[in-house]
């Protein structure tokens, strides 16, 4: 069709029609992206209304090791927020997840929630972990992981290791690292004087929510 015998009628131009309202499948998808991105909005205010929290710049977290075991992680929104007279950094941070069943492979997206906290003082490098059976078996050879005689109940809940033993016993053992029980999953790493934490390693969710707020008070009430 040449230009000059283009339709001057404006609907013929209109294309704010939906051509896939038919389509069942596609609908599913859009619902479901819709009801994912009210739940992610929904979970970062959360966290944003319980610290007071506004957008912020990226922070570099490459330093970090839990960070960079995470596969591709691309940090999405960075928040500061406050707690009585501490702040904090958080960010949502998409990572890439795959999964290889014979001849089928799929592959997606997942969201963590992230911590940083500045640390009074100068730890050595350590990360703990849950503890794992596969971890207590290597411990068995290795004997790496560090336990805290006056924190029973966290010693047996996290394996700990430590570039300084002594030293992280030392600086530890006025705190009380059985708040930390209470959150099972979580992991975290004191860099120098800084320390990266996460709640688990499971997608962000209400309720995991909920937990990496009271994770992050116990963080910035126990440095």
């Amino acid at each position: 069709m040449d230009i000059d015998d283009a339709p001057l009628d404006p609907d013929f131009y209109d294309f704010s029609g939906d051509d896939f309202a038919g389509d069942k499948e596609i609908q599913k998808i859009r619902k479901e992206e819709a009801a994912f991105n009210k739940m992610m909005n929904d979970c970062i205010s959360m966290v944003t209304h319980a610290f007071g929290a506004s957008p912020a710049s990226h922070r570099n977290l490459k330093h970090f090791l839990l960070h960079k075991s995470v596969h591709t992680p691309f940090v999405r929104e960075s928040y500061e927020g406050r707690w009585k007279q501490h702040t904090f950094y958080f960010c949502i941070f998409q990572y890439s997840s795959s999964v290889h069943a014979g001849r089928l492979y799929n592959s997606g997206t997942d969201h963590y929630f992230a911590g940083l906290i500045n640390l009074g003082k100068t730890y050595p490098h350590t990360i703990g972990q849950p503890e794992t059976l596969a971890l207590k078996l290597e411990n068995l050879v290795l004997k790496t992981d560090v336990d805290f005689s006056h924190a029973r109940k966290f010693s047996r809940r996290f394996h700990v290791i430590c570039k300084d033993r002594q030293a992280l016993q030392t600086l530890l053992f006025n705190k009380d690292l059985n708040r930390l029980a209470a959150h099972p999953d979580a992991e975290f790493e004191l860099n120098e004087k800084q320390c990266y934490f996460r709640p688990s390693r499971k997608p962000i969710s209400p309720e995991g929510t909920a937990g990496f707020i009271e994770l992050v008070k116990v963080f910035l009430e126990l440095f």
